[in-house]
Order: structure tokens, then C-alpha cells, then sequence
């Protein structure tokens, strides 16, 4: 293969001047003429009936122009389930819940128009962890659901039963995970604009623009052609942005319509936080079986989820987590049993890995402790059962490309396992080390059931006259370099620097249909639309350069910005020259061409669950060595080794940030993260009370990249945004118990948990 000239460099990004100037504009920053503030009214009480709502006060505000309430947008919307209304009609079944919405000239003045607003409830029974609400007699959250149970999830595979009978070992463990925000720079912002014709432009903060248009024309019941959507920059998504709708849409909108003025709604911080959604809690119980020789013979698992008091992306999460967890090894016998269940908590969401970052936890922990109770080597029983190329997983995922046991062996190598030197260190100025390794698997791209039978992106590429290239794309840059890697892979086809590539991304007007930024599918299905409108766009150029160098097309090259005919240089034209005199002559044509690609993936049968859910699946491996002081329970990173198989490597620099980054989060789920919920009451929504990782708590990652091309990506790329976040944290526990001794079972591993576990056991070296 000849020497690529911009795909795996790191080439200057697209949007690197305006961010670093201060000149890229955020939803955050919209300024329409005569826009008002809008602010919405949320209910004191988990669970309660609406007997009336008396709004007078509200509109005697000075500077108050409109104030609705669910009487004025009586339609359900919603993800997997549309069991939600933007403002409350009977009941509110979450503190939170909006139940009102103001406009006004003024931010105080729409506060104060809350204030004014006066909402008589019937406090209705409440219920708060999700196994007590599963219980026969408990108050239904939702009347329509039996037990409060949203949504059942079921992977049946080979015969658990027998495989357990005849396992030489069986183990089964209990783990618990905890509520994780988002805390996106940008919070969830939007402003409508509606015109006399009635066409709506809405300006979004969200990862999928096309998605947002068409769930929006489908619940308002109006053409798609009556909506455009116009997302900016997005200060950060990480899933939160990937719902395509919430309260303060549909509000923004309706509040727009009665007031003729443009209307934005901003969440503060505190709202962001409790109201916004966030990581689901997991209650997993796992049992695993192994023969004599080491091999997991069967897994069988438990979900409790913790849903709040409406789905969302709820059943997708618990999906999710079933799936992959019958994906990273080899055993056959896999039985997953997940319950997705109503609460009367704020509700979660997507959030990075979506349901892998709970279950690898609770699974690769318990792999960690196999090894630990058989005497056996943590890598060595990774690498025994570790998936490969051909195999087809338990949950019916099947691997043309998988570089799993090389990353296993790198970051081995790399730590030092297995030398004696790490153990030597244990004990230093009374604190102790250890060394932890786990393992994680992410689909690029995905289709589940039940689900629409769809997982595309859309591209289209057109050349200017002067040679530069407009690239149009439905993939929404999201702040991790997605507009930089589409123009590296347009670039390098069509033999255009990437800085002459302008890529339209975010106006619905304009781009292609796609389901935006989520799914870890930007550079796979995202890059692949582009790079087949780029060789189309390319084909093109050969077939009218062939003609005026009068040339065979397969005798010539495209590069540095023209075509030349391979051996003679000297005859050659500009990729300028070349649009221009398709353009303008007679029966002139415009060089361009638009792609909907959509990914070999498959529906997953109804029944098992199993299926090749997705195009691709990257795979990466962890080791991390901690320092514990068993004086206070704090726990200190010392060193982080990441090995990532994502095939092909677009943009080196682009690519070892988000493992940085899907470290940081993976750090902040594992030691300190937690939104505290008491009786449905979120006690921590700010930054101060709620803990976050900061740059005194991490050190660099030692990235490793394992480019086992995978024949369905461009170039072979895979996906890498949530792959590397979901094995940081068993890898934090694993060397946790190998410095002290003691296995951490509930996330986040705070040191007063640590500590107590500690006075538990009585001694550091267990």
C-alpha cells in the first residue's frame, strides 16, 4: 500500500482556530432579535397527582410574556418509550418533573413569574430503589407497566443450566454501581424561532441534529420539511445530547408559537445535573462457570437498573449491557436477564458506553476475583478465554477483525507483569501498590432489537471551482475531532490538503440524513459515507482529466490538489482546471456526489437476543498501578497503560485524547463520582459537593494502538469514544485488592468505603 498522505497524520484540526481564539460559537451563545427567557416550574414532590395549577400571579410579572402548562402540550414523546409529556398533565413521578413554563424580557423576571405560580398536589406513595419497586402492592409509577417493570431484556444462548451442573467451578458475586453526570461544559440549551408560516428553526446543543428533526415533525405533527434544526459546536455530549428531545424543547417551542418571539431555555448547573440525566445505577448479580483447564464455560447474569421515573434510553442502556456482556470471551452457554425499572428518582440516560461501563465492571471484577480465589494469573486467564478473529460470541457478534489478546499482552509487557519487579514495591512510606488489568469490547455502530433496521450516515462532497471541497455530513461535531477526521479521509481520496476542505455539519437544511454523533460510529459508518462520496466525486475527475490529457483514467493519479499522468508528471492539470471545464461548456456538469451508507450490521432474533448487532467491534485492554493509603482509604494512580485495537489510526493525536479522556471519566466512575439521591431528592448538584476527577488527579495514559484493520471501515478504522471507557474502572479494582487486599464490590470506591473495608478485613495484605 503506498504511503497515505493525510489519513494517520496528525494534521491540524478543522475547528483548532476558532476554539483556540474564542470565535466558535455554541447554541450557548444564540442572540436572536427580541428573544425571551424561558424557565420552567419543577414539582417539589417524587410522586404526586396535579389537582389544579393557577398561573395569574405569573402573568402579572412585568416583562412576562407567555405561561403554559401541560393543558398546552398535550403529546407524549420519548425514546425508547414515549411515556413522557414536556410539561406534567396528571401527575409528576420524579422531583423535577416540570409541570409549568415561562417566558419573559428577562431571566429574573421569568424566575420570579415561577415563584408566582401556584400548583395544588395530592402526594401520592413514593418508591425509590428499583427491587423494592418490582415488588407485588407497591405504587405504580406508570399504571401501565405491572410491577413497575419498564422494559425486560433476555439473552439466551447454549444451555447455562447444563454447563453450570457440569463446571468444575462455579462462582457468584454481587457488584453495585452508581448514578455518573455527564458535566458537559455546554449544558442542554436550545432556542426556537418561530415564523408567521409556522416553520419552526430550532438552535440545538445535540449530537444528532436529523435525528432531533425527525422525532420533533413526528411528535408536533408537522412536515420535517416545517422544521430545521441548526446545531453550532457542542460543548461536549458523551450521550447526554443523543436523546434527539427534552422538556425544554418542546417548552421552547410551544412557548415561541404563543409569544410570536424567539424563546431559549438554558438548564443551570444544579439542573444539569439532577434533571438532565445521567449514568444508570446497576444492581448485577453474576455467576460464571469454569472447567479444570481455566475455560468459562457458561455465564449467567442479573440486572436490576435503576430507570427513574421515565425511560429514555433506559431499555437501549440495559440492552446494551446484556449484549456485550456476552461478547468479550469465548464461553457459548450465556443467559442475561435484565429488568429496567421505574423509580420515582430523576431519570437517567446514554451516557459513554451506554450500559458497557457498568456491566464490564461487574464482570471483569469478578473475572479478577476468579483468578485471585483459583491461584490463577489474571493475563493468563484473560488470554485463555479471550475472543478472535472468525469466532462468533455468545451474543451472536462476529469478529473479522479483533486484536483483543495482543492488547491484553501489551499492556502486560508494558507494566511489567510477571517480572517480579511490581510486587517487590508493594509497601512504600507505609502506603501499598498493586497492578490491575482488565479487558473491554464496544460495538462501532449498532443495531438492536427491538429497534429500527437502519444504522447509516449520510455524506455528500462538492468541488468548488478553485479546487477547494465543500464536505456536507451528518455526523455532528461534538468537540472530539470528527470534522477533522471526515476532511482527512476526503482529503486523502480526492488529493486536497484537509484546510481546503470545509465541512457543513449540524444545519438540517443542509446536510445529509444520519443518525448523528453517538454509537462510537463517527469514523467507521460516518467515515466510510465519506469516503465513498470522495471516490465517486474522484471518479469524476479522472473520467474528465482522461479526456484533456487524453490519457487512459487508470493511467492517472489525483494528489496535491491536481491529476497528473502517472510516469510524466509534466502532464498534469489542476483539480481546478478540471472542475471549471466540466462546468462551464455546454451540457456542463457540476462535480459532486452525495452517499447513504448504511453498516453490515443485523436485528438481533426477538427471542436469543443474538444477532451480529454491529459493522465492527474495537477492543482494548488496561493496566493500571495505585498507591492506597490504608490510613485514610485514598487511593492515588500512579500509572495507566491503555491498548486499543481500533483499527486503523485516522489522527494519532485525536485518537490518544479520547483515551485521556475515557480514562478521566473511568477514573471518576470508579473512585468518586456518585449523584446522591435521598427520597428522590438529588442532594449534590453542583460542582462543589459533587466530586469530580481535576487535573491534580490524573496523570498521562501510555497509550498503545493495535491497528487490526477491520475490512468494513475506511482504511480499516474502528470506532474508539467508548471502547476505552469501560475497562478503567475493573482495572482500578483489580489493583485496589492487589495493594490492600480488599475487592471493591460498590462503585464509586470512595476512601471512607475503602477505609471501612479495610477496618473490615484488618489487614492491607488481606
Amino acid at each position: 500500500m503506498s504511503e497515505l498522505a493525510y489519513v494517520g497524520k496528525n494534521v491540524i484540526r478543522t475547528d483548532a482556530y476558532a476554539k483556540a481564539m474564542g470565535e466558535a460559537r455554541y447554541t450557548a451563545d444564540v442572540n436572536l432579535p427580541g428573544m425571551l427567557h424561558g424557565r420552567m416550574l419543577r414539582s417539589p414532590l417524587p410522586h404526586a397527582r396535579i389537582q389544579g395549577i393557577r398561573t395569574e400571579g405569573a402573568g402579572q410579572i412585568s416583562g412576562v410574556k407567555a405561561v403554559i402548562t401541560g393543558a398546552d402540550t398535550p403529546y407524549t414523546f420519548g425514546v425508547s418509550h414515549y411515556d413522557q409529556t414536556p410539561l406534567a398533565i396528571d401527575k409528576v413521578r420524579h422531583i423535577g418533573d416540570p409541570v409549568a413554563a415561562v417566558a419573559a424580557t428577562t431571566f429574573d423576571a421569568a424566575e420570579e413569574a415561577l415563584a408566582r405560580i401556584e400548583v395544588d398536589y395530592e402526594e401520592l406513595p413514593a418508591v425509590f430503589h428499583p427491587e423494592q419497586a418490582m415488588e407485588a402492592g407497591q405504587p405504580l409509577i406508570h399504571e401501565d407497566k405491572e410491577r413497575n417493570i419498564a422494559a425486560h431484556i433476555q439473552y439466551n444462548a447454549g444451555d447455562v443450566d447444563e454447563a453450570v451442573r457440569q463446571a468444575t467451578h462455579v462462582f457468584e458475586d454481587d457488584f453495585e454501581t452508581s448514578r455518573q453526570a455527564h458535566l458537559c461544559m455546554e449544558p442542554h440549551v436550545c432556542a426556537a424561532q418561530v415564523e408567521p408560516s409556522g416553520r419552526i428553526t430550532f438552535y440545538y446543543s445535540t449530537q444528532a441534529p436529523s435525528y432531533s428533526r425527525s422525532q420533533m415533525a413526528k411528535i408536533l405533527k408537522v412536515p420535517e420539511s416545517q422544521i430545521r434544526v441548526v446545531t453550532q459546536n457542542v460543548g461536549g455530549g458523551f450521550g447526554s445530547k443523543a436523546t434527539g428531545k427534552f422538556c425544554i424543547d418542546f417548552c421552547a417551542i410551544e412557548l415561541a408559537r404563543k409569544t410570536g418571539r424567539p424563546v431559549k431555555i438554558e438548564h443551570t448547573r444544579e439542573e444539569e445535573t439532577a434533571y438532565s440525566t445521567f449514568r444508570h445505577p446497576f444492581i448485577v448479580h453474576v455467576k460464571t462457570a469454569l472447567d479444570n483447564q481455566g475455560l468459562i464455560t457458561a455465564r449467567d447474569v442479573r440486572v436490576v437498573m435503576d430507570n427513574g421515573g421515565y425511560c429514555d434510553y433506559g431499555p437501549v442502556v440495559c440492552n446494551v449491557a446484556g449484549a456485550l456482556g456476552g461478547t468479550l470471551y469465548r464461553f457459548q452457554n450465556y443467559r442475561y436477564e435484565g429488568f429496567v425499572v421505574y423509580t420515582n428518582n430523576p431519570f437517567g440516560g446514554a451516557m459513554r458506553g451506554l450500559g458497557n461501563p457498568q456491566i464490564t465492571y461487574a464482570c471483569e471484577t469478578q473475572l479478577s476475583m476468579i483468578a485471585d480465589r483459583l491461584g490463577m494469573d489474571e493475563v493468563e486467564l484473560r488470554l485463555k478465554n479471550a475472543v478472535r478473529v472468525g469466532d462468533e460470541a455468545a451474543s451472536g457478534a462476529r469478529f473479522a477483525s479483533c486484536g483483543l489478546s495482543e492488547c491484553i499482552r501489551a499492556v502486560a509487557d508494558s507494566i511489567g507483569w510477571g517480572q517480579g519487579g511490581i510486587k517487590e514495591i508493594r509497601q512504600a512510606d507505609s502506603k501499598y501498590r498493586g497492578v490491575g488489568i482488565a479487558c473491554g469490547v464496544h460495538f462501532v455502530g449498532v443495531r438492536l432489537s427491538p429497534g429500527i433496521d437502519a444504522d447509516f450516515a449520510g455524506a455528500a462532497i462538492t468541488l468548488n471551482d478553485d479546487g477547494s471541497i465543500n464536505l456536507s455530513t451528518s455526523v455532528c461535531e461534538i468537540g472530539n475531532g470528527s470534522s477533522t477526521v471526515l476532511a482527512q479521509m476526503a482529503a486523502e481520496v480526492l488529493g486536497v490538503p484537509p484546510e481546503k476542505i470545509m465541512v457543513i455539519a449540524g444545519d438540517t437544511d443542509v446536510i445529509p440524513m444520519g443518525w448523528g454523533a453517538r454509537a462510537s460510529r463517527n469514523t467507521a459508518i460516518g467515515g466510510e459515507a465519506v469516503r465513498r462520496a470522495a471516490e465517486k466525486v474522484k471518479e469524476q475527475v479522472l473520467k474528465v482529466a482522461a479526456g484533456m490529457l487524453e490519457a487512459r483514467g487508470e493511467d492517472l493519479d489525483v494528489h496535491d490538489e491536481g491529476v497528473s499522468v502517472r510516469g510524466a508528471p509534466e502532464r498534469s492539470l489542476s483539480l481546478s482546471d478540471i472542475v471549471k471545464a466540466n462546468r462551464y461548456r455546454k451540457d456542463g456538469q457540476a462535480m459532486w456526489a452525495q452517499v447513504h451508507y448504511d453498516a453490515p450490521s443485523e436485528l438481533a432474533d426477538k427471542k436469543t437476543g443474538r444477532g451480529n448487532f454491529s459493522s465492527a467491534f474495537a477492543f482494548g485492554a488496561k493496566a493500571v498501578e495505585v498507591e492506597v493509603d490504608p490510613e485514610t482509604g485514598e487511593v492515588r494512580i500512579l500509572r495507566v497503560i491503555s491498548a486499543s485495537d481500533i483499527g486503523k489510526v485516522i489522527h494519532p493525536q485525536g485518537a490518544q485524547a479520547q483515551i485521556e479522556g475515557g480514562f478521566a471519566q473511568s477514573l471518576g466512575f470508579t473512585l468518586m463520582e456518585e449523584i446522591i439521591c435521598q427520597e428522590g431528592q438529588v442532594t449534590n448538584p453542583n460542582l462543589v459537593e459533587y466530586k469530580v476527577p481535576t487535573t491534580l488527579d490524573f496523570i498521562p495514559v501510555e497509550g498503545i494502538f493495535i491497528e487490526e484493520g477491520d475490512p468494513q471501515g475506511p482504511w480499516g478504522a474502528k470506532g474508539i469514544g467508548e471502547m476505552v471507557t469501560v475497562d478503567g474502572g475493573p482495572a482500578i479494582v483489580a489493583a485496589i485488592h492487589d495493594a490492600v487486599g480488599v475487592w471493591a464490590t460498590d462503585l464509586p470506591v470512595t476512601p471512607d468505603r475503602l477505609w471501612r473495608g479495610l477496618s473490615e478485613s484488618g489487614d492491607p495484605d488481606g
